[in-house]
């Protein structure tokens, strides 16, 4: 029986991993033939990342391929990964941001951003070839070779493209 379990615990527990890392690989951000990754930081003081995730197995979602990219998100607790919150801990959850014309704010991430400082998803698909608000959230957006998502840290009114410095 011992050896039974020896057995299975392995097997159930290879079950359990992820195979999401397997369907990806990083790609050349400068020719990229897979999906073109870019985060603009804005007012939060970061440098914009652009990054080239390839996919092996056809169309991904959104999510696997930023978290894929090194992109760790965080939603809201009341829509979940379906409304980006913060992008590799941005906006701090312990220190104010400062937009002119606001008060500092700190992101709870308890419900949605405010209008004067959130993150905005774009999608650029490769039929398209123009940047769009991406219609769904990143947990349900599913991506193909040839798109571009973008992450930008609105502030103000301001969305500026992904690309815009």
């Amino acid at each position: 029986m011992l050896r039974l379990i020896l057995l299975v615990v392995p097997l159930l527990l290879a079950g359990c991993v992820s195979s999401t890392s397997s369907a990806f690989a990083m790609g050349s951000a400068q020719d990229c033939q897979g999906v073109t990754v870019v985060v603009n930081y804005g007012i939060l003081q970061e440098d914009r990342s652009t990054q080239c995730v390839d996919l092996l197995e056809g169309e991904a979602v959104a999510l696997d391929v930023l978290n894929f990219a090194g992109f760790e998100l965080e939603g809201t607790e009341t829509f979940g990964d379906q409304v980006v919150c913060r992008v590799n801990a941005q906006p701090s959850a312990t220190e104010a941001f400062l937009v002119e014309g606001e008060d500092p704010y700190i992101e709870t991430c308890a419900d949605m951003p405010p209008a004067f400082g959130y993150w905005a998803l774009w999608l650029k698909t490769n039929e398209l070839g123009e940047w769009g608000y991406a219609e769904s959230g990143v947990s349900s957006l599913l991506l193909n070779s040839g798109d571009t998502i973008g992450l930008v840290f609105s502030s103000a009114g301001d969305t500026p493209l992904p690309t815009d410095p």
